[in-house]
C-alpha cells in the first residue's frame, strides 16, 4: 500500500517528494502579503502525519531552530508517513518583535479562527483549516518569555491519555497538566481529537544549544512512538507529573539576587532571593517560596520591577520524587555533553 498525494496550499505533493511551500498570510497592508513558511517530507511508505511548529508568539528561536534541524535531518524514504513542519507560525510577530500581531492579541486565543475576523483570528483559521486538520499529531516547539529560562518540560492534557503517554518520549524531567480553557489552540485541537504536546525550554530570542538538542531528540523519539521511523524508543528518563505551576512575582522593584537554580526543590518559606535597591546596599527585600516545589523557570535579568514573575515553582505530590528525578536527569545530560 502506497501513500496518496497531499494538497496543501494549493499545491499537490506527492507520495516520496520533500517540499517548501510558502502559505500566503491576510494582508498586512494592502499588496503587502506576509507568507509562512511550510516544509513537507511526504513518504511513500504510509502512516500518520506529524505537524510540528514553532514561533507563534514570534520570539522561540529554540523552536524554530527545532524544526529546521529536523528537517535537514530527514528523508522521505527515512519516513513511514508525513511531516508537516512550520519553523515560524507568526511571521509577523518575528518580524516586527516584540508586537505579536497587530491587535496585540495572543494567537493561540484566536483559534480556531474566523475567515472574516480579526488580523489573528484569520491566521488561526488558515492554519487551521490548511494545517492543523490535515495532521494526525502536533507538537509545539516553546520557550520562555524574554529574560525567562524555563528548565525544558512538556505539557499536555492529562486526560487525553494518549498525549500523556506520548509526553513521556521527549525524555524531559517535568511533564505538566495544562488547562484547556485557557488556551483556545489546544481546546481546537482537542475538539478535533488530535492529541497535542507542547515541549517548552530556553528563553525567548536566545538559542539555547542545549534544549535545542534535547528538542530534536524529543521529537525523533516521539517518531519512534508513533512508528514513523525505526528504531527503539528511547525510555532513559522516568519524568515526573505536575499537576500545576505558579509564577512568584516581585513586591518591589530592584537588583534581584537569585539563590536558586532550575530543577532545584525548594519548601515553603525559604529564601530563594533577594531584591536591593541599586542606590542604597542597605535596603533589601528577601523572595520568599510561597510553597513547596521545584523552581521550573527563574528570570534572568538582574534589574526588576514591582509585579514582575521572577520564579516559575511546579508543584508534585512526591517533592523528593521529583527532586530524584531532575538530578537523574542532569546527570544523562552531563554525560552526553
Amino acid at each position: 500500500m502506497k501513500n496518496t498525494p497531499l494538497s496543501i496550499c494549493k499545491e499537490l505533493i506527492q507520495p516520496g517528494e520533500k517540499a517548501n511551500l510558502a502559505l500566503q498570510m491576510p494582508d498586512f497592508y494592502s499588496c503587502a502579503p506576509l507568507y509562512m513558511p511550510i516544509k513537507v517530507i511526504h513518504s511513500k511508505n504510509p502512516g500518520p502525519c506529524l505537524l510540528v511548529f514553532a514561533t507563534i508568539h514570534g520570539y522561540e528561536m529554540n523552536g524554530l531552530e527545532i524544526v529546521n534541524r529536523l528537517i535537514n535531518s530527514l528523508e522521505p524514504n527515512q519516513i513511514n508517513g508525513t511531516v508537516i513542519a512550520v519553523p515560524v507560525l507568526n511571521v509577523f510577530g518575528l518580524t516586527h518583535y516584540p508586537k505579536t500581531i497587530p491587535s496585540g492579541q495572543n494567537i493561540a486565543e484566536c483559534f480556531p479562527g474566523k475567515i472574516d475576523g480579526k488580523y489573528g483570528e484569520r491566521i488561526a483559521c488558515i492554519f487551521t483549516e490548511e494545517l492543523i486538520k490535515k495532521a494526525d499529531y502536533c507538537i509545539e516547539l516553546d520557550t520562555g518569555s524574554l529574560n525567562h529560562a524555563i528548565l525544558p518540560q512538556v505539557y499536555c492534557n492529562f486526560e487525553n491519555q494518549r498525549a500523556k503517554q506520548l509526553a513521556k518520549s521527549f525524555q524531559v524531567p517535568v511533564i505538566t497538566n495544562v488547562s484547556l480553557k485557557r488556551n483556545q489552540l489546544r481546546q481546537t485541537t482537542e475538539n478535533l481529537d488530535i492529541p497535542l504536546i507542547v515541549y517548552q525550554a530556553g528563553e525567548a530570542m536566545r538559542f539555547d544549544e542545549n534544549a535545542i538538542n534535547i528538542g530534536v531528540e524529543g521529537v525523533r523519539n516521539f517518531m519512534r512512538g508513533i512508528s514513523m521511523i525505526p528504531g527503539q524508543l528511547v525510555d532513559n528518563i522516568k519524568p515526573v507529573f505536575s499537576q500545576d505551576e505558579e509564577w512568584i512575582v516581585a513586591n518591589k522593584g530592584g537588583v534581584l539576587h537569585v539563590n536558586v537554580v532550575l530543577g532545584q526543590t525548594i519548601s515553603k518559606g525559604d529564601k530563594i532571593a533577594s531584591i536591593s535597591d541599586p542606590f542604597s546596599a542597605d535596603v533589601e527585600e528577601y523572595v520568599v517560596a510561597t510553597q513547596d516545589g521545584v523552581i521550573v523557570g527563574i528570570n534572568t535579568t538582574p534589574l526588576i520591577h514591582e509585579g514582575l514573575s521572577i520564579f516559575k515553582v511546579a508543584s508534585f505530590i512526591d517533592n523528593n520524587r521529583a527532586e530524584s528525578a531532575i538530578e537523574s536527569w542532569e546527570v544523562q545530560q552531563q554525560e552526553t555533553q
